[in-house]
């Protein structure tokens, strides 16, 4: 297999970091919808079911799409017989997951939740994971082959639909009809997954693979899969796992802080449903970038191609930080306001800037995670988030059941678990692959650029309600604002414009 261009990696790139910013814009939109249709207690609750449901597929699926795209790329093994293997592994996995959840959600509502009433939520989630399995094998063909448009427009188009049904429920029908909105949302997540995999599959009719022969035992291939899948499933099920432990131990820790059960699921649903999504809005270039370079890296090291994997890892570290520091001065200054204009969540700064300056180090995390995959190390960041993911518990346990003080205590330790993780992984990108990051170049000019949006920001604000400027105007132009003197800070530091694209 003919080793991919540079500029085909960053072509298919900026096709996957358009559609996860367009996904997650739609999925803002979403946010501010499902606020409104469920209130902060509602939300809440919806937030303690999603990580049980996110676990769920990462148990079924999770390492799928990389070991499809990776043996692809490294040519490994015929495209035809690829899929039937890996097919029939994850569905293997998903159909009795699918029959316990089905069979076992009373006890596991009251083991997780406390309440039965999650009972149909957890039935309700259960018809997505089929629909997730297929979509998981399809995803993995088109990233092996570099073809990005296929999954793209399946994930700007599953989380659509979720915006489109809600809006239609929000403006068309009153939401008091109905008894059980939480049940409502979660009924649009099998939904949006079947959106998803209708597109995929017919990307999959229009370009299925090239027939050929290939002598390769479905035993040995399917081993092969699982080597690679199972450390990266591992990985993403601990960070799953860590997410409904949270959604378990946070309200009960803040209770014992001295809040109520209502106050507790409400400032939970604040936290993971209204702060961390904007804050996590930048990570769409390094999820879209990790998701291409693990083949890349992968092909590149097949071939001993070692200036080749350092420029790759260079060049990824260098854009993350050309969008993520800038957008981290914004989220600094402006987060807070655009936080209560799309959710209303009144959340402190307190809590809003520790979760802003964990966020910084999470995008960071991403690619290098994604580095050590594309090398062959899928175990590397296994372990290194289950290192961050206990010290994370284990301060949430302490700080969260602080009287008076548990909501800084969570993000006291979302924080230090995110910077943890994003230092133990380059820590071993830096040791396995020996290449040498110029620091100065990827993180200086970016941050001298940016430093006067932290300083200009709040004067043009100030400036503006003097002429009683409304609200949405008055952060819209500051946006504006904070964008034109980054580039004219990049362009007066000598970084040309197209080298940033």
């Amino acid at each position: 297999m003919q080793p991919k261009s540079r500029k085909s990696i960053w072509w298919g790139t900026l096709t996957l970091t358009s559609a996860a910013l367009a996904s997650r814009g739609l999925g803002l939109i979403y946010r501010m919808l499902l606020a409104r249709f469920l209130g902060g207690e509602g939300l809440g609750l919806f937030q303690m079911v999603f990580p049980f449901y996110v676990a769920l597929v990462t148990l079924a699926v999770a390492g799928t799409p990389i070991a499809v795209s990776q043996m692809l790329a490294e040519g490994k093994a015929s495209a035809n017989r690829l899929l039937r293997v890996a097919t029939l592994i994850v569905l293997t996995i998903t159909l009795p997951l699918m029959a316990l959840v089905i069979v076992w959600a009373k006890p596991l509502a009251v083991t997780l939740y406390h309440d039965e009433m999650f009972v149909p939520m957890l039935w309700a989630i259960s018809p997505a994971l089929l629909a997730v399995a297929f979509s998981s094998v399809l995803r993995g063909y088109f990233l092996g082959r570099q073809e990005m448009e296929y999954p793209a427009a399946a994930q700007v188009a599953e989380q659509l639909a979720r915006v489109a049904i809600l809006f239609a429920l929000l403006n068309l029908v009153s939401h008091h009809l109905f008894p059980n909105p939480p049940l409502i949302a979660v009924l649009l997540i099998p939904l949006g997954e079947a959106v998803s995999l209708a597109i995929l599959a017919y990307g999959y009719l229009r370009r299925p693979p090239e027939p050929k022969l290939d002598d390769r035992e479905p035993q040995g291939l399917a081993r092969a899969i699982l080597k690679l899948s199972i450390p990266v499933t591992l990985s993403r099920l601990l960070g799953s796992g860590v997410a409904v432990v949270e959604a378990s131990l946070i309200p009960l820790r803040l209770q014992i802080s001295g809040m109520s059960r209502a106050a507790a699921v409400r400032t939970f649903g604040q936290l993971t449903g209204m702060a961390l999504p904007l804050i996590l809005f930048p990570s769409a270039l390094t999820v879209s970038l990790s998701t291409n370079l693990i083949p890349a890296i992968a092909e590149a090291s097949a071939h001993q191609q070692t200036e080749r994997v350092h420029k790759y890892i260079v060049d990824s570290i260098a854009a993350t930080a050309l969008l993520t520091i800038p957008v981290t001065f914004v989220l600094l200054t402006l987060g807070l306001p655009l936080d209560d204009l799309f959710f209303h969540a009144s959340v402190p700064s307190t809590v809003f800037i520790p979760l802003v300056i964990g966020g910084f180090f999470l995008y960071f995390d991403i690619a290098f995670a994604g580095i050590l995959r594309g090398l062959g190390r899928t175990d590397l960041p296994l372990w290194n988030d289950l290192v961050a993911s206990l010290l994370e518990i284990a301060l949430i346990w302490i700080l969260a059941g602080h009287p008076g003080r548990g909501r800084e205590g969570i993000a006291i330790a979302v924080a230090a678990g995110f910077a943890a993780s994003c230092l133990f992984n380059l820590y071993y990108v830096l040791r396995l692959t020996r290449v040498r990051l110029p620091w100065g170049r990827i993180f200086g000019r970016p941050a001298m650029a940016a430093f006067p949006i932290w300083l200009a920001t709040p004067l043009w604000q100030a400036w503006l309600r003097q002429w009683h400027v409304g609200q949405v105007m008055n952060l819209f132009s500051s946006v504006l604002v904070a964008c034109a003197l980054y580039f004219l800070g990049l362009a007066i530091s000598g970084t040309r414009l197209t080298r940033l694209l």
